[in-house]
C-alpha cells in the first residue's frame, strides 16, 4: 500500500477489534489499538504483531484525542453488555466527535444486527443512539451491523461445553451468523474505498441455521458427536439479562434478517458456517 495510512482501532483487545485489527494488518495498514490496559495478555500480542496500543479511557476525551492523532480511519466497536459499567452512547458519541475534529477521513463504527428494532428488543438502545448520533454529525461513516459471531459459539457458558452445544435458541429458530475475520475484511473494504462506502449501513451475516443445524455441522467438521442442550431463558438471564431479552426476541422470529445474497456481491469470500468451521473452527473446537 503506497504512503501506508493509521487506523485507530478502538476496542482492539476485544476478539472483534483483535480480528479487525490483524485483517488491517495483513493488508499492509499500520494499526493503532486503543485500550484501557496495554499490560494485558491481549493487548501484548498485539504489540508483538506490531500494533502500536495506547492506553485511554473512552469516558476520558483528552486520551480519546490523543489516539486519534495522525490517523486516516478510526474503527469504532464497543463490547456493550459486556461492560455493563461503561456509558456505551457517551463513549461512541466521545469517538464520533473526535474523528470529526481530527477530520478523520472515515469512520466505521460496528452496532449490532437489528439495531433500528432497538425499542422492540430493549437491549441495544445505546447502538442505536450512537448510530443516530453518527448519521447526524456530518462525518464520512460506515455502520456494520453483526450477527451473533460464529466464534461465540465456542464459549462454553452459553455454546459449546465438551460436546454439548446449549444455547438460548430454540430448535427451530433461524440464526445469522458472521465470522470475526469478516467483519474486519469489510471493515478493510470500507476504508479502502470510502467514497463507496460512505453513509452505507451493512446488515452482516454469511449463514443462517438452527442450533440443530449448527450441531449437526460441528459433528460433521469435528467427527465429534455434537449434541444440541436448550439453555433455559431464566440460567440465560442470570449470566446477563440483555443476552436473554435478545434471545427472547430471536425466537419470536421477528429479528432483522440480514440480506447474505447481497452481502456476498460486495464480498465474495463471505464465510458460511461450515466453511469456518473448516477452515479456523474445527481446530478450535478439537483444542
Amino acid at each position: 500500500m503506497q504512503n501506508r495510512k493509521r487506523i485507530l482501532v478502538v476496542g482492539a483487545t476485544g476478539q472483534q477489534g483483535g480480528a479487525v485489527a490483524r485483517v488491517l494488518l495483513a493488508q499492509g495498514w499500520l494499526v493503532r489499538g486503543f485500550t484501557r490496559d496495554t499490560a494485558s495478555a491481549a493487548a501484548q500480542e498485539l504489540t508483538a504483531l506490531g500494533v502500536e496500543m495506547k492506553k485511554g479511557d473512552l469516558a476520558d476525551r483528552v486520551s480519546v484525542d490523543r489516539a486519534m492523532e495522525d490517523v486516516y480511519g478510526v474503527f469504532n466497536v464497543h463490547p456493550g453488555p459486556l461492560a455493563m459499567d461503561q456509558d456505551e452512547a457517551q463513549a461512541g458519541k466521545n469517538i464520533a466527535d473526535a474523528a470529526k475534529a481530527h477530520q478523520v477521513a472515515h469512520l466505521v463504527y460496528s452496532s449490532a444486527i437489528g439495531t433500528d428494532q432497538a425499542a422492540l428488543t430493549g437491549m441495544q438502545t445505546e447502538k442505536a443512539i450512537v448510530e443516530k448520533y453518527i448519521r447526524e454529525l456530518g462525518v464520512s461513516y460506515t455502520i456494520l451491523r453483526p450477527a451473533s459471531f460464529m466464534e461465540n459459539f465456542l464459549d462454553p457458558r452459553f455454546g459449546l461445553k465438551g460436546t454439548t452445544f446449549t444455547t438460548a435458541a430454540l430448535p427451530t429458530t433461524q440464526m445469522q451468523l458472521i465470522a470475526l475475520e469478516d467483519i474486519g475484511q469489510l471493515a478493510a473494504m470500507a476504508f479502502r474505498q470510502p467514497e463507496t462506502f460512505n453513509h452505507n449501513i451493512l446488515e452482516l451475516s454469511g449463514d443462517t441455521l438452527t442450533p440443530v443445524q449448527m450441531a449437526a455441522a460441528m459433528s460433521s467438521a469435528t467427527g465429534l458427536n455434537i449434541t444440541y442442550q436448550l439453555l433455559p431463558m431464566e440460567t440465560l438471564r442470570q449470566l446477563n439479562p440483555r443476552f436473554a431479552r435478545g434471545y427472547e426476541f430471536l425466537n419470536s422470529g421477528k429479528a432483522t434478517k440480514a440480506d447474505e445474497e447481497s452481502l456476498r456481491r460486495i464480498h465474495p469470500a463471505l464465510l458460511t458456517f461450515e466453511a469456518w468451521l473448516k477452515k479456523t473452527g474445527a481446530k478450535k473446537i478439537r483444542q
